[in-house]
């Protein structure tokens, strides 16, 4: 049995046979640190390979256009929840930048941006329409002697097989005193936990995702990688999607009972969600241990979870 990637264990318990887009794939969770992991592990060759093209198509993405309006309305919301940090000095690296809308989106608040995606047909429309620059590959950014004060990963880190050592490499770009931001899917989502949908959870353990991250185990895998910092709650889907699961057992149904579920019923419920460790979504604002500069000039010194609505 392969060993848990965060402590080395060999021991693990079966959570599920079987996910989306990999009947043979097994979820597995660690006897010892609790992270949940999808056996067998892909070799770097494979994941190359699969992020090129085939993984656009087996998830039947949208044309790249229709996937950057789709993106508008989130990319908005997460640079919201940025501003804090963000400003003329800020120069920018995102990892994984699919459609290119959070990128386009930020870019008016920030000195400089980058993105790395490694979609051929995503890279072609952030550099050709969007004009914006953007790799193939995190090597990419050594060969440029990039580096930023601000990195960004949105729903990547569940991608890679070895987080710890991902996270560590990502380290040589950050520059003194620079500040990563981690946005990944919460293992103990109320849909897959407390509710335990079966529906859900057969959508939600997927081929794509290596990696199941509680709060717990995501603090694990950054003090391993030698970063430092706060892990925050947060809830992206709405109690109507909620309703829509348990109800009909599949996806789409966000804002679907808007007409009958106030604005504050909504969010007396996500609040709870995030009272109780159940939100959907763990966000991480960290730094590299050791490397912790006073803040940057011009930086508002006050919680960059205070906000989530769009930027206007």
């Amino acid at each position: 049995m392969d060993a848990c990637v965060l402590c080395q264990s060999s021991l693990s318990m079966a959570v599920q046979v079987g996910v989306r887009y990999a009947s043979e794939a097994e979820v597995r969770r660690c006897a010892d640190c609790g992270l949940v992991f999808l056996l067998p592990r892909p070799t770097v060759s494979e994941l190359a390979g699969y992020y090129a093209e085939p993984y656009r198509a087996e998830y039947n993405e949208l044309p790249v256009p229709e996937r950057y309006q789709v993106d508008l309305d989130e990319a908005r919301v997460r640079v919201r929840r940025l501003l804090p940090l963000l400003g003329p000095d800020a120069c920018l690296i995102e990892i994984g930048s699919g459609s290119g809308a959070f990128l386009d989106s930020v870019r008016p608040y920030v000195g400089e941006v980058t993105g790395v995606e490694p979609d051929a047909a995503s890279r072609n429309w952030i550099a050709g329409r969007l004009g914006l620059p953007v790799v193939d590959q995190i090597a990419d950014l050594s060969r440029l002697g990039k580096t930023c004060n601000l990195m960004v990963l949105f729903h990547v880190l569940e991608h890679v097989p070895y987080p710890v050592e991902f996270l560590r490499s990502l380290g040589q770009f950050l520059q003194k005193g620079g500040r990563m931001v981690v946005e990944l899917p919460n293992v103990d989502d109320a849909l897959v936990t407390v509710y335990a949908v079966a529906a859900y959870q057969s959508f939600y353990y997927q081929k794509a995702h290596l990696c199941y991250f509680s709060k717990d185990t995501l603090a694990r895998a950054l003090k391993l990688a030698d970063f430092s910092g706060a892990i925050e709650y947060i809830q992206r889907y709405d109690l109507s999607n909620h309703f829509r699961w348990m109800l009909t057992g599949r996806p789409g149904g966000q804002g679907y009972y808007s007409h009958i579920l106030s604005p504050s019923l909504c969010a007396a419920y996500a609040e709870a969600l995030i009272d109780s460790g159940h939100a959907d979504t763990l966000w991480a604002v960290v730094q590299a241990i050791g490397n912790n500069e006073t803040e940057r000039p011009g930086a508002q010194p006050k919680d960059p979870h205070s906000s989530t609505g769009p930027v206007s």
